[in-house]
């Protein structure tokens, strides 16, 4: 018996930054500026920016492959793009998902989060022009893995600490799940940060489903980007 067929709508975004802030203008066409990377790895991306890419497929199209169909896109002349220039994501009401799992198709986590087969799917590329690591909020990155399976049962956020320690909080209380060795101040400025923004984080916490991991950093606001 053979697969339903769908046409996927792949609409491509490419967005440059650098430290906390945008830096799309090495994006401009024809502009001699293509930052630390080089016009090697920046014109392909001016190309795909803002195209809209046709697929002819099957529900069991993987996002694997649509990372590759992508790659492919952007490689021309016999030359492999490598993907490790830029970050890959989903984007569903204007908020980028990685995907954990990405053997998984596509239609799958189009279903969950109420997208038609049928629609527009949203892909945005990060390119990151700094010369190191984006630090926020004092250096303290927050992250969350909807639904996750593991030994933290209760609703948690996980935190890195300038890349010196991670740790986990519960949005519930702010309680210290995991980790040790975290400044007082450190905590009591992460505790702040959960209260402030603990119904919304635990909207995320709730919603959101298996293998999806929302760009928490972007949700909250610490980057511009």
């Amino acid at each position: 018996m053979n697969k339903p067929r769908i046409i996927y709508r792949i609409h491509v975004t490419v967005h440059v930054y650098v430290e906390d802030h945008l830096a799309d203008e090495v994006l401009i066409k024809h502009s001699r500026s293509y930052g630390i990377h080089g016009k090697e790895i920046v014109i392909p991306l001016r190309r795909i920016n803002n195209k809209t890419i046709r697929l002819k497929t099957s529900n069991s199209f993987t996002v694997e492959e649509l990372w590759d169909k992508i790659n492919a896109h952007l490689s021309r002349r016999g030359r492999i793009y490598s993907s490790t220039y830029y970050e890959k994501y989903l984007v569903f009401n204007n908020l980028r998902y990685s995907i954990e799992n990405k053997d998984k198709p596509l239609h799958y986590y189009l279903q969950r989060m109420k997208v038609d087969d049928n629609g527009l799917v949203e892909v945005q590329l990060l390119l990151n022009m700094d010369a190191g690591e984006v630090l926020d909020d004092d250096g303290i990155r927050y992250y969350i893995h909807s639904k996750e399976s593991g030994k933290h049962h209760k609703p948690h956020v996980h935190v890195d600490i300038r890349h010196e320690k991670s740790a986990v909080f519960s949005l519930l209380d702010g309680e210290q799940l995991d980790g040790d060795k975290i400044k007082k101040k450190d905590i009591t400025k992460i505790q702040n940060r959960l209260e402030e923004r603990r119904e919304e984080l635990l909207k995320y916490w709730n919603e959101h489903t298996d293998g999806l991991t929302v760009d928490l950093n972007q949700a909250l606001n610490l980057i511009h980007y």
